[in-house]
């Protein structure tokens, strides 16, 4: 099918795009929604630049909801949006001025791991003409991704890498027809790579066409509110150095802007520290094994206590099957890992929301809204944590 669009697409071009070629941005974005289209399901959706990273910390909103770890299953990622109330059933944007924040791992795993990034960054455009957003962190399989390690790659999901490079490098040799020089344009236009994990890594790596479209961009932990928002766990260490500096360090990482390239001459740079090992924010479990005796919720409330508005962290990473979302540690964290993909656990959808940046419930199919932690027991929280804070500064 694809091959007869691409048929259809040249024969229309040489059409459109004879004689002068006065409209070549025009042409560049009819071409890129094209290829985004063969994708996506189908959608019109224009190629984006490299956006700014968003910032650190935001203020509180009305409606925060928080989705785990979606690993390739698009399927499971409308479900959980849609269990949300933030889409319809077109798939688009009904959540007004509601905040969401997908926790990470949108890789491995699953077959539709693209078409999750295109759908994540489609309606995050939709929401913020209405006021809202859509954040999407980075998670251990990002990290994982962009240096190179595939070990939980599906076959499908290597497909689809190629799929996506075979149309990538289709679309750019579309554009040269609009060049002032055709022949240096299809010059600087990529052969395609030999095999699926090539063409996997080639988009992944640092600076990848991949990896600085859907990733370089996407924070590593966030703030809103009283709410922090990681994928493993952010350690004392962690705040220590700066939720700030964490995020503008990965971003130049993955979008390989590296300041110490010249170390690795002809290699990728390493993750940065923070982003490595069983300890790393992307990583960690500390605050999320099922088993709430095996949490450290003393180093928990130590991380918190660097940030005065901070009262509560949220977490993916470890899945919570069959508990579902859930708390540890007085409240004090929320896991919100599932296992959701097809490719996990296959269970049903489940998300957290945050309610005045107080009341904290979780949805589930089918069934009332559960709360978790009462309004006015994080407003006691909240309070307490305050009284700490002034006897330890009276001290």
């Amino acid at each position: 099918r694809f091959a007869v669009m691409c048929r259809g697409l040249v024969l229309f071009s040489t059409v459109f795009l004879r004689g002068t070629c006065h409209s070549s941005q025009l042409w560049g974005a009819f071409v890129d929604s094209f290829t985004a289209s063969t994708l996506n399901g189908g959608f019109p959706q224009r190629n984006v630049e490299p956006k700014a990273m968003p910032p650190t910390f935001l203020p509180a909103v009305k409606r925060l909801v928080a989705i785990g770890d979606i690993h390739g299953d698009y399927g499971k990622a409308v479900k959980a949006f849609q269990l949300a109330g933030l889409i319809d059933e077109n798939l688009n944007w009904v959540g007004g001025k509601a905040v969401a924040v997908q926790m990470g791992d949108v890789l491995d795993r699953g077959g539709d791991e693209l078409k999750a990034f295109y759908f994540l960054e489609r309606i995050q455009k939709q929401a913020k003409k209405h006021g809202g957003n859509v954040y999407v962190l980075n998670g251990n399989h990002e990290i994982m991704n962009v240096s190179g390690r595939f070990r939980y790659s599906s076959e499908e999901g290597r497909r689809e890498f190629a799929q996506w490079e075979r149309v990538h490098i289709f679309g750019e040799k579309l554009k040269c027809m609009c060049h002032h020089n055709k022949s240096d344009c299809h010059a600087m236009v990529p052969a395609v790579s030999k095999n699926d994990t090539k063409a996997r890594r080639s988009a992944l790596r640092p600076g990848g066409a991949v990896a600085r479209r859907f990733l370089a961009q996407h924070p590593v932990a966030l703030s809103i509110g009283s709410t922090l928002f990681v994928h493993g766990g952010l350690h004392p260490e962690h705040m220590q150095y700066g939720m700030e500096k964490i995020n503008e360090e990965s971003s130049a990482w993955i979008d390989g802007r590296h300041k110490n390239t010249s170390l690795w001459p002809g290699k990728d740079a390493p993750a940065p520290w923070f982003l490595s090992g069983r300890n790393s924010v992307v990583w960690s479990r500390m605050y999320s094994m099922p088993d709430e005796s095996k949490c450290d919720c003393n180093m928990l409330q130590a991380a918190l206590n660097h940030l005065p508005q901070a009262n509560r962290m949220v977490v993916g990473h470890t899945v919570q099957y069959p508990f579902g979302i859930n708390s540890a540690c007085d409240d004090r964290v929320f896991r919100v890992d599932v296992g959701m993909s097809g490719g996990v656990c296959d269970a049903h959808p489940e998300v957290l929301e945050i309610i005045e940046d107080r009341e904290v419930r979780r949805l589930r199919a089918y069934q009332s809204a559960q709360v978790l932690l009462p309004a006015h027991r994080a407003v006691q929280q909240a309070r307490l944590k305050k009284q700490k804070q002034n006897a330890q500064t009276v001290q």
